[in-house]
């Protein structure tokens, strides 16, 4: 087959650079903390590099695992390995280069922020040939993997991370992990598609999808409350009473992320879905802006 040769663009598809933005869970010890410094600063930003580099050796392995499924899938046919953009042997070469380069910069990091993204790419790599079709396991792996994430962070500018804030990512990132799968399955029942074969659900399983993606949501938001109830709140924060107006503004997004979905109006992910979508945007801007009025 003969390949036109790929733009960068159809590289930066290919690594999915889009979801590096992902990454940027990796600063939120430092914001958390209110560890302001040039030296935190540079530590997380090698651990962002890394994570990225990382991620994408993942993504490009995973995509040559699925490649059949993908070229069968209504949307993801069009990425560039299951559509040819870019030869098969170019993806596997990608691989092991983007790997030893996240090594490279994790290890200038420090060797315990290695140990995470060692760690980080073996649960991917886990999740990529057996956690993913496994049920309920593949979405508390996804929420896990955006929890490792936070936890890097945490390493690299060697803060200690609060249990409050892990919690809290386990439950918001299990709900988004759900409502990835809740769109996956109401597109297969709404084109009349039989049960996946790649996935331990079935199309009837949508309305349990739905209430597990709600509750752990829901769950998010009160441990969001605890938090400031708790004596913790008061060491980092001079109005934490402020911080009450959030809690609304978490239960709209997850209600309102919810109803899209319903509605069939939400991307394949839900996280990159919030990037492009100027509500979500405007309802982050306005919590950022209560947490900075709270400090």
């Amino acid at each position: 087959m003969s390949h036109v040769r790929p733009t960068w663009r159809t590289w930066a598809k290919m690594m999915r650079v889009h979801q590096y933005a992902k990454n940027a869970l990796i600063f939120l010890p430092i914001l958390a903390a209110h560890l302001f410094t040039v030296e935190a600063f540079a530590q997380a930003l090698l651990a962002f590099v890394a994570f990225s580099l990382c991620a994408s050796s993942i993504y490009i392995l995973n995509d040559l695992v699925d490649l059949q499924d993908d070229r069968g899938h209504r949307s993801k046919c069009k990425r560039p390995l299951p559509s040819g953009a870019i030869p098969l042997m170019h993806g596997v070469i990608a691989i092991p280069i983007l790997f030893l380069g996240a090594l490279a910069v994790g290890a200038a990091v420090s060797l315990p922020f290695l140990g995470v993204l060692l760690g980080y790419f073996a649960l991917t790599t886990a999740y990529s040939f057996a956690l993913k079709r496994m049920m309920v396991v593949d979405v508390i792996t996804l929420a896990g993997l955006y929890s490792v994430r936070v936890i890097g962070g945490a390493v690299a500018t060697s803060i200690i991370v609060s249990e409050w804030l892990i919690a809290f990512c386990m439950m918001i990132f299990m709900s988004l992990a759900l409502i990835k799968r809740y769109v996956e399955l109401a597109a297969r029942r709404d084109a009349n598609l039989p049960d996946p074969t790649s996935r331990d659900y079935k199309n009837s399983d949508l309305d349990i999808v739905a209430a597990l993606a709600a509750a752990a949501g829901f769950n998010a938001v009160t441990i969001f409350a605890l938090y400031i109830s708790s004596d913790t709140v008061n060491q980092l924060y001079s109005h934490p009473q402020i911080l009450w107006l959030v809690g609304p503004l978490l239960m709209f997004w997850i209600a309102r992320a919810l109803m899209l979905a319903g509605r069939r109006l939400m991307d394949d992910d839900p996280v990159v879905f919030a990037l492009k979508d100027r509500v979500s945007l405007m309802t982050v801007a306005a919590a950022a802006i209560l947490i900075v009025a709270a400090v």
